[in-house]
């Protein structure tokens, strides 16, 4: 196939056969961990009513690019367990409603009166040491396309 510059011949040649790496038990995956989940924000004993996060439902049959926000009580988000092994929310910008910003993370917190059962499966799947995030005041971290919050792994109980 012949450029546009003189003397330079380009050609193109396809692998027959891909590499590709055999699945072993000796495989072991190195990339970050991700979990998509549905939150819903609120109080766990006032009927998701107040501040907080009421519950968190792991999700794995669609995939986050087709989410459709059906209500502003609650938001899709990747869970993860972050370097310093937090357990972290990760929400898109785009997937959280203005009136959810306002309410549940203002001010840079979210402020969480109560502790919010996390799914066995989450638990499981990322070895985490508690079976819920913790009450309290937690940093919003603003990366302008997305925001995380930490959860230490304290068991406060």
């Amino acid at each position: 196939m012949e450029t546009g510059f003189f003397n330079v011949k380009t050609t193109v040649s396809r692998i027959p056969h891909p590499f590709q790496i055999p699945h072993s038990p000796e495989y072991t995956r190195t990339g970050t961990l991700l979990c998509q989940c549905e939150v819903m924000f609120g109080s766990p004993s006032s009927n998701c009513g107040g501040n907080g996060i009421c519950k968190i439902v792991a999700k794995s049959d669609r995939p986050a690019s087709g989410f459709k926000r059906t209500s502003c009580s609650h938001a899709r988000a990747f869970f993860t367990v972050g370097g310093d092994s937090n357990a972290c929310l990760i929400f898109r910008r785009d997937w959280l409603c203005a009136n959810l910003m306002r309410r549940y993370l203002r001010h840079g917190f979210l402020e969480m009166p109560e502790p919010c059962p996390l799914p066995a499966g989450i638990v499981s799947a990322f070895g985490l040491k508690i079976n819920e995030l913790p009450a309290g005041l937690h940093l919003i971290e603003d990366y302008g396309t997305h925001i995380r919050i930490n959860f230490p792994q304290i068991n406060l109980i």
